[in-house]
């Protein structure tokens, strides 16, 4: 996507460097996204091995206190990632419509910021993706969505 930063006119580097950064952002971010699963996978692989299914355990508070400590850790970082990549977009595309502004001499250059403006607008990836297709909620569905089974499983075992 960068590559098609060339354009013509060509603009400069200061001109393009909120259009870099937030692509570079992006992908940055869409590769880091998928770590947010890991610690919820072993949180909630941790919750199932306590269910009465497998054995007679307690629920001690403090053992539910580190659950849910690292259950708000880990959504609270994904949240302030999500936070600040959306500043970062509102920081870029103040920047290209200040030098939009400043370069009313030449309307190509005008409809050249135009289209970095509507791209970076329409960037759906890493940490500029929907709210329903980001990591985070879908780390916080999956432990709720296994422990649901798990218990329906559970249900359904005990009719038989």
């Amino acid at each position: 996507m960068i590559d098609r930063s060339h354009r013509s006119p060509p603009l400069t580097e200061k001109e393009l460097s909120a259009y870099h950064e937030i692509f570079f952002v992006a992908q940055r971010t869409q590769i880091v996204a998928p770590l947010i699963w890991y610690p919820l996978i072993v949180l909630t692989l941790m919750i199932v091995a306590r269910l009465s299914f497998f054995d007679n355990w307690t629920w001690p508070p403090s053992l539910v206190l580190i659950y849910v400590i690292t259950a708000v850790w880990v959504l609270g970082s994904a949240i302030l990632l999500r936070r600040a990549a959306e500043q970062l977009r509102d920081t870029a595309l103040n920047d290209l419509r200040r030098f939009r502004l400043l370069g009313q001499e030449s309307e190509a250059k005008r409809q050249t910021f135009d289209e970095l403006i509507a791209e970076i607008r329409n960037l759906k990836m890493g940490a500029f993706a929907p709210v329903t297709e980001q990591p985070f909620i879908r780390a916080a569905l999956f432990p709720g969505a296994a422990l649901g089974l798990l218990a329906v499983g559970q249900r359904l075992l005990d009719l038989f």
